[in-house]
């Protein structure tokens, strides 16, 4: 984790010299509909496909949208909590999150005036550490702060952080 602190430390410092127009990032996604319900999202130089289950009408050919959008969050937390964990000096054996969301699927179809909106999103860290708890929760707050995909789905929902720490639950 040495040779990522160091290359984290030298981006922190550049983009402390950055202006804000500098500093902002760019991210974008191609999508086409290649079928009833499935399409392919290219991303850089990656192709990824996503569908709905036969139970829904489409062909079971990827994981659906809002796997993809939970799986976003879990991928933007990991990336934080490792970057984290590696400024802050803290050994990261292993780390598994899981994103639960839940929604009213009434809301698909305007029934009831119900939104299709998540209602709540859980993000709870899994943490194999040698550290003692207390420094993988202070790793997991700033995690939580300073996610991008975590900050974001803050404002339009209400987010549980949630930690383990070797199998125990540790309070944040």
């Amino acid at each position: 984790m040495e040779g990522l602190r160091k290359m984290l430390e030298s981006l922190r410092e550049s983009l402390r010299k950055a202006t804000d127009i500098e500093a902002t990032g760019a991210v974008k996604a191609d999508v086409t509909l290649v079928g009833e319900q499935a399409s392919i999202s290219k991303v850089r130089s990656f192709s990824v496909v996503s569908d709905e289950p036969e139970s829904s009408g489409g062909q079971d050919l990827g994981p659906t949208p809002l796997e993809y959008f939970l799986s976003s969050i879990g991928f933007c937390e990991n990336v934080t909590f490792i970057r984290n964990a590696a400024l802050m000096g803290v050994p990261v054996e292993k780390l598994t999150t899981r994103v639960t969301g839940h929604w009213n699927r009434k809301g698909q179809f305007e029934i009831e005036g119900k939104s299709p909106s998540f209602t709540d999103i859980t993000v709870e860290f899994n943490v194999v550490s040698s550290a003692e708890p207390e420094k993988v929760a202070e790793v997991a707050k700033v995690t939580f702060r300073r996610c991008p995909m975590h900050a974001t789905i803050s404002k339009a929902t209400n987010v549980y952080e949630k930690l383990v720490v070797n199998g125990n639950k540790v309070e944040l």
